[in-house]
């Protein structure tokens, strides 16, 4: 169906029915001009013998009745063969928008997944999965399209010239064509067989070239700074000469089988077809010529030289099919390898190489903790957080925390704290539920009560409004009863109110991501968290950008406004916002008290 609505376009459909119609119009003149001109008996009148002044073309009451004249001739009756066609046009058009609408329905149904995250964080048995969800499921689509195309019409020609065959010059022919057909396909599959390896090491290689070059322009800016050109640029050559090495040897091997199918599939099949029709006819004895003429002789070879010479032919396609039928191997290979870690992934099963721990658990003698994605359970509860034995583990099996317990009511903002690595984002991937739960405990409010702030802000592709709202859309602004003064509002008490002047308003379209400055973003984000007033927020380093004043004001209103905060910060100022303090040392050890006036501050 996707590849049905690629090609029947509303453009395409249109232009058809356009010329379809002209065409009717024109035929349908001709025939009257040149009843006019045989009626009146002269021929009928040229352009430079016309009089009067051109009339002004405009869409009023006159125009819509000439129309309506020239309609009766493109369409003369209600049932006629221009009224099937308009009828075939709107039927293509609503199927093309049914079609949308399928596209539309299942495409943004990963929008909810989430599962791509997972796929590349989770699980690395899949490497650059973009590669595999674009280009490799459109090889494979169309792939399969024209091995359907190309072993159809073979298939069909092969069962019809046998009956037809067996009937003319009996069984043995056919069975012959038929035994070569098997020898030679097993043959040259014998020789196939590295096409199916090839061609999932090419996908291979043209997934790593994308990604050190999506990797080159997101990092770009830093690359620049640290004058990195000539690094990446061997990099980025390497990469591309393993590639180019690859396929240079992989379309030298297609060509020599090229060259051995031909021989094969095409001419050695012609000889052994006129082989095997003209053995009858050299047997002078055989019943079917006894009573034949020298005509008749004539005439019966050469009609079952053609017949099996066609079947030859078709024996060929389908010998000759057999060299896409072991690439198409090779996509199927990385799709059935796609569709199981998709599956795996949507069960809560994910597979990582984990080492870590159990080789450092054999190093340092400690006892190792079997870890189990999915484990843990997880209780969705307003208004608490509550971490209940729960291990802190990385996907890639290293405890950052063996045994975790603490627990945050509504209201007691908690300040985390400690040297990089420590645990600090593992811990809000698992509030997320980015991460599996290894073990114990968690209970927490549901995802959409929980928001994110990190240190370098998302902004969308879109309008003002949407890098206020998002990931709500306008209908989702409507449904809160949220105007756009209240957006506004936002805006100011993160002092940003002038932006909406200064980039032109709501609607204003622009690369956020470059006309807004680090400091910009930062507070967009503070005001997206305004919009959205989750039961706790999520900061991570979200304020390094931001000043002193700014930063105190925004603490104040998320505590007006009954958000609590989990804050990352090293910032001593922020220590007066917070009634608690995580710290974690990076060793494994942790904890978990309130701040008082006692408390020793730490920080910058």
């Amino acid at each position: 169906m996707a590849a049905f609505s690629k090609y029947l376009t509303a453009r395409n459909s249109t232009l058809a029915g356009a010329a379809l119609l002209l065409l009717c119009l024109l035929h349908k003149r001709r025939r009257a001009l040149g009843l006019h001109g045989k009626k009146n008996g002269k021929p009928p009148l040229q352009n430079n013998e016309k009089e009067g002044k051109k009339e002004r073309a405009v869409v009023d009451k006159v125009f819509l009745l000439r129309l309506t004249q020239i309609l009766k001739i493109m369409v003369p009756r209600t049932f006629c063969k221009e009224t099937g066609y308009l009828v075939l046009i709107a039927v293509m058009l609503v199927s093309r928008t049914y079609c949308d609408v399928w596209m539309i329905q299942n495409g943004t149904l990963i929008e909810r997944a989430f599962t791509y995250y997972k796929m590349g964080n989770l699980d690395n048995r899949i490497a650059n999965p973009d590669q595999l969800l674009t280009q490799d499921v459109e090889k494979f689509c169309n792939s399969v399209v024209d091995l359907y195309s190309n072993l159809s019409k073979p298939f069909l020609d092969i069962v019809l010239y046998i009956f037809k065959l067996t009937s003319a010059i009996g069984a043995q022919g056919p069975a012959s064509m038929m035994a070569y057909l098997v020898v030679s396909g097993l043959f040259l599959t014998r020789l196939r067989r590295p096409i199916g390896k090839m061609t999932v090491t090419e996908q291979k290689y043209e997934g790593e070239y994308r990604y050190v070059n999506s990797r080159l322009i997101t990092n770009s800016e830093e690359i620049a700074f640290y004058n990195g050109n000539k690094r990446e640029k061997q990099t980025i050559h390497s990469v591309f000469r393993k590639l180019v090495e690859h396929l240079h040897n992989f379309i030298l091997f297609r060509f020599s089988m090229g060259f051995i199918d031909s021989i094969i599939a095409k001419y050695l099949a012609t000889v052994v077809g006129y082989l095997v029709v003209s053995r009858p006819f050299l047997d002078l004895s055989h019943p079917r010529h006894v009573k034949s003429t020298h005509s008749e002789l004539l005439e019966d070879y050469y009609q079952s030289g053609r017949m099996l010479l066609r079947m030859s032919q078709a024996l060929g396609r389908i010998v000759l099919a057999g060299r896409e039928m072991t690439r198409l191997a090779g996509f199927t290979a990385r799709i059935t390898e796609l569709m199981q870690v998709l599956k795996d992934l949507n069960q809560g099963k994910y597979e990582r190489t984990m080492v870590s721990q159990q080789e450092r658990g054999i190093e340092e003698g400690t006892q190792v903790i079997p870890l189990i994605p999915g484990a843990g359970e997880i209780f969705n509860a307003d208004n608490i957080i509550k971490f209940d034995h729960v291990p802190l583990a990385t996907p890639n099996g290293d405890i950052l925390i063996r045994d975790l317990n603490f627990e945050v009511r509504s209201g007691a903002n908690v300040l985390i704290c400690g040297p990089n690595g420590c645990g600090k984002s593992s811990l809000f991937r698992v509030l997320g539920e980015l991460w599996p739960l290894f073990g114990g405990r968690l209970t927490k409010p549901e995802r959409g009560k929980l928001f994110y702030v990190p240190q370098r802000p998302y902004m969308t592709l879109g309008t003002l409004r949407d890098q206020v709202i998002y990931p709500d859309g306008r209908e989702d602004q409507k449904r809160k009863g949220i105007s756009d003064l209240v957006l506004k509002e936002y805006l100011d008490n993160v002092q940003l109110g002038h932006i909406l002047e200064r980039e032109g308003g709501w609607d204003s379209v622009q690369d956020w991501m470059d006309v807004l400055s680090g400091g910009e973003k930062q507070r967009m984000a503070m005001a997206r968290l305004f919009y959205h007033k989750p039961q706790f927020a999520i900061l991570d380093e979200c304020t390094s950008a931001v000043s002193v004043d700014v930063e105190g004001y925004i603490y104040s209103h998320c505590r007006k406004v009954g958000i609590t905060l989990f804050t990352v910060s090293h910032r001593k100022s922020l220590w007066k916002h917070h009634e608690y303090y995580l710290h974690m040392d990076g060793r494994g050890n942790y904890e978990f008290k309130q701040i008082t006036e006692d408390t020793v501050e730490f920080g910058s």
